[in-house]
């Protein structure tokens, strides 16, 4: 067909009074390959196929585009539901109270591959929120999930919704992109704003433990935390109105019910070891309730008393809160070593990034209070002071105060509407606050068996952790043999010789008790010893973090002062602070918990991936990769200090960073961890510059080193040298634990694997609480 035929057959497609747009468009694109002078793309529909299932490669990748989708529309919900989702062919709803679409939105956003609209456009448009979304993958999303999609959205008093429906297996090779039109269907309206899409013939199955992965996917992402906005914040941020957050669930369809499998409150809440809730009324009086799943607590309306042990803001043992009447306080308890499992890492970052009590003054947010910064409690410090033992620092607790004053007559804004006036109402907000949340604090320690404040007698072992048979039991058990052995002489046949036999068996008997009782305080002084000097190294990596930290924290301020992007250095800032708080709670862990030399039976996954995150920014500036490899579950350690693992883990850290530089290679560091018959075996490998084969011995001898030392200038990986200590400390923990460490033969790849085994721990020493 000639160019002519195809303009006349255009111009009676045009003509027609019953427009077919599908022909007028296959018509303008033959008159367009008639061009003799250029030549144009064309697209073959099964590219539409190829993107969906290439570029969107696993299913928590699509589900969290598509909640991402709903955040970026200034949703508040959006609730994904899975029907007959057990095995492939079932269906699936999400649904958004966003803003929906108009049909240009449908247009130029939906069905256009590769809008700009999140480049041009980077916050939305209500509550001004920073695009979460990547442009275009959505759609491809939800091929990725199903053969068919079904589109339904209506736009805040539109009096008509809008309807497309898309069979993605239309798009087969061979057909141009443009000939496959999809219908729109105008339709009644819905009783809510919002987006909602339906896809069907699903092409996997989804069981409950898929679904809950898809939910911690998509929190790590966008982290939908409403807690702090309960309180109905209303009002204008500049030209946005108040984010009231964002909140993600997943349900699955039970016949005509539908059962939640994963929500925030699932996922977070239940990690909580306690609730605490406390209020003051007319008369002054605070009173305070404890709930808890994993405890028989349930203390509801208990007087709040004066605790003499804790200092009083307030400076009177007979305090009354007749300033704050009406004030109430909800949070949410927790104890980081003590997360489940299954969600120990997400609720971990959730607690570093959000932790804290904030404060709403008549349905408004008060900064900072609550911020990661801000410590207006004094829970950072009284946790500092160890008068107070039980875990109770900001990123303890999750929650907020709420105070009712709209005349202003109790609490003033300051002049620059940052804070409050702290006047004697704000003095015993503080301290009702504080002590409600102690209060809670202490009750929950006393129904877990542990030691309260400083001063207190340490609490008697439970029966379920039995220690070790060590030096001093064996040694009481020889006496007594002796003793034993004294009593069966019989003084009438042997006489004065057999009576002097026995009074020597005795005398032996008391003297082994002796040199076991000052062996025993010989070896527990030797141990603390042991830790204290490997607390060197712990305190010296803390410093240097710090130290690149502040020089972070310095260049974020001198941006400010320059006038740059509030925006962006307020983002660095706001990460070098979280990285501040991860590195103080992680070696002050390592420190204060040899204080009190706790022994627990640590999770080896919660170990390692606690301390890679913590080491993270220094592996990103040394360019090396670290990858952690699990086989088994439940691998928890027989009980010992967390400053111990502490030691084990940066020693043949430090190690493998030096041994990387000195190679001079891109730097790769695996941790392989598993079973190995009654004891967990770590596999530490590197592909630095080796240890020769002569010196696998040596390396756990004291003051050995294979490291020369550096240069007054020299940058701080040449400093990392080694005092040949480090690793006779970790072999002396592991002796101690009854464990042991060697160098192995690396696997290929590697030139260095340095293998740790640990006795595994029985079912009473692990104790409830921890799963």
């Amino acid at each position: 067909m000639g160019e002519n035929q195809v303009k006349q057959k255009l111009l009676d497609a045009l003509a027609d009074d019953k427009t077919d747009y599908g022909r007028i468009l296959a018509l303008a694109h033959d008159l367009s390959r008639e061009d003799q002078n250029s030549v144009r793309f064309s697209v073959d529909a099964s590219h539409i196929s190829r993107l969906g299932l290439e570029l969107v490669s696993k299913q928590e990748t699509a589900i969290s585009e598509l909640v991402k989708n709903a955040y970026d529309a200034d949703a508040i919900t959006v609730d994904v539901v899975f029907k007959n989702s057990a095995q492939k062919g079932g269906s699936l709803e999400v649904l958004d109270s966003g803003n929906g679409m108009t049909r240009e939105q449908l247009l130029d956003g939906f069905m256009r591959i590769s809008t700009a609209d999140k480049v041009s456009e980077p916050r939305s448009p209500i509550f001004g929120r920073q695009r979460a979304g990547r442009k275009g993958i959505g759609r491809f999303a939800a091929q990725r999930l199903g053969r068919r999609l079904r589109v339904l959205t209506q736009r805040e008093g539109d009096g008509h919704s809008l309807e497309i429906e898309i069979d993605w297996e239309k798009f087969q090779s061979g057909v141009d992109l443009h000939q496959i039109a999809n219908e729109i269907v105008v339709a009644r309206a819905r009783p809510t704003k919002g987006t909602t899409l339906l896809i069907d013939d699903l092409r996997d199955a989804w069981t409950e433990a898929q679904i809950k992965r898809a939910y911690r996917y998509v929190s790590d992402l966008l982290q939908p935390f409403p807690l702090d906005r309960k309180s109905g914040a209303k009002g204008l941020v500049g030209k946005y109105k108040v984010d009231p957050g964002f909140k993600a669930t997943f349900y699955r369809e039970h016949g005509d019910n539908l059962a939640s499998i994963a929500s925030d409150e699932q996922d977070i809440y239940q990690a909580a070891i306690a609730n605490i809730s406390a209020h003051v009324d007319e008369a002054g009086q605070a009173w305070f309730t404890v709930a808890s799943t994993r405890y028989p607590i349930s203390l509801t309306d208990a007087a709040l008393r004066f605790e003499p042990k804790l200092r009083s803001r307030l400076g009177s043992e007979a305090q009354s809160y007749d300033k704050i009447s009406g004030v109430r306080l909800t949070a949410h308890y927790f104890i980081q070593d003590s997360l489940p499992s299954g969600s120990r890492a997400l609720v971990r970052e959730v607690l570093n990034r959000v932790g804290g009590i904030r404060l709403y003054r008549n349905g408004f947010r008060v900064l900072p209070y609550g911020e990661n910064f801000d410590d207006w409690l004094g829970l950072q410090r009284s946790s500092a002071l160890r008068e107070l033992l039980p875990p109770h620092h900001n990123s303890n607790f999750i929650g907020f105060v709420e105070i009712l004053d709209v005349e202003g007559k109790r609490f003033q804004e300051t002049a620059s509407r940052e804070g409050l006036v702290e006047n004697e109402a704000f003095s015993q907000l503080q301290d009702f606050a504080y002590r409600a949340l102690v209060a809670g604090v202490i009750e929950v320690a006393r129904h877990r068996k542990k030691k309260v404040f400083s001063t207190d007698e340490q609490q008697v072992r439970s029966d379920n952790q039995v220690p070790p048979v060590g030096l001093k039991e064996r040694a009481n058990d020889v006496a007594n043999r002796l003793r034993a052995i004294a009593g069966s002489v019989d003084s009438e046949q042997g006489g004065d010789a057999l009576e002097g036999d026995r009074r020597s068996f005795s005398e032996i008997a008391d003297e082994i008790e002796l040199i076991s009782a000052r062996s025993e305080e010989a070896l527990e002084e030797v141990g603390m010893l042991r830790v204290l000097a490997s607390l060197g190294l712990t305190i010296g990596e803390f410093t240097h973090e710090v130290r690149h930290a502040l020089a972070a924290l310095g260049v974020a301020i001198e941006g400010v002062r320059h006038g740059g992007s509030d925006a962006a250095v307020a983002e660095r800032i706001a990460e070098q602070v979280i990285l501040l708080r991860s590195y103080m709670r992680y070696f002050d862990d390592a420190v204060t918990q040899n204080a009190h030399r706790t022994l627990e039976a640590h999770e080896l996954r919660d170990i390692l991936n606690e301390f890679v995150e913590v080491m993270r920014p220094t592996l990103d500036r040394q360019k090396v990769s670290i990858e952690l490899s699990f086989k088994g579950y439940d691998l928890f350690a027989r009980p010992m200090h967390k400053s111990e693992w502490a030691s084990i883990l940066l020693n043949l850290f430090t190690n493998a960073l030096k041994a990387i530089h000195r190679a001079r290679v891109t730097g790769r560091i695996l941790i392989a961890t598993k079973v190995a018959d009654d004891s967990l075996q770590i596999d530490f490998m590197d592909n630095g510059d080796g240890i020769p084969a002569e010196n696998w011995d040596k390396v756990f001898d004291a003051f050995f080193t294979t490291s020369a030392p550096p240069g007054v200038l020299a940058p701080h990986t040449e400093q990392l040298v080694g005092t040949g200590l480090g690793l006779k400390i970790v072999r002396d923990i592991l002796d101690a634990a009854g464990g042991h460490i060697q160098v192995v033969e690396p696997p290929s790849g590697f030139t260095t694997c340095i293998t740790v085994t640990v006795p595994r721990a029985r079912k009473d020493q692990i104790g409830n609480d921890r799963y």
